[in-house]
């Protein structure tokens, strides 16, 4: 029985010292287990932005991924179907390009549920190889973008 406290402990401490990526992790797999689950089985259009929409303009190697930008205002400002370049943010570092192709699916609202502060919700799809990076960077709020024009 010590055995396995022990390991619950030890589990339990490291969960709590990375528990960001814990959360981008979670949060990541809940964006990609609710897209799995919607169905195009409807005859109207969806509206862009809204889960249906998004599922639907996946490519075969993307994946939607939730991040929250360092500035509200800059997520307001882009637009659906732009085509970004995602930076991290670093105290004392040098930015690091996360994601060279990342596209536009759903933008949130300065109103909205998911936004807290100075910090604002997009949901963006990426190259499935840099989802995971995404998703880490994405949950510590310290990502902001390049904005490329919405693809005609």
């Amino acid at each position: 029985m010590g055995e396995l406290s022990t390991i619950l402990t030890n589990l339990r401490i490291a969960v709590a010292q990375h528990r960001r990526l814990v959360a981008a992790g979670c949060t990541g797999l809940a964006a990609l287990l609710f897209l799995s689950t919607v169905t195009g089985g409807s005859s109207a259009p969806a509206l862009p932005g809204t889960p249906e929409s998004i599922a639907l303009s996946l490519t075969a190697n993307e994946v939607a991924v939730p991040i929250l930008l360092a500035d509200k205002q800059l997520a307001s400002a882009v637009q659906l179907g732009n085509s970004v370049r995602l930076i991290q943010l670093f105290d004392g570092s040098e930015p690091v390009v996360i994601t060279e192709h990342a596209r536009v699916m759903s933008r949130g609202s300065a109103s909205s549920a998911f936004s807290s502060g100075d910090e604002s919700l997009i949901v963006v799809a990426v190259p499935s190889e840099d989802s995971v990076r995404v998703a880490a960077a994405g949950a510590t709020a310290s990502l902001t973008l390049v904005v490329s024009p919405a693809h005609i």
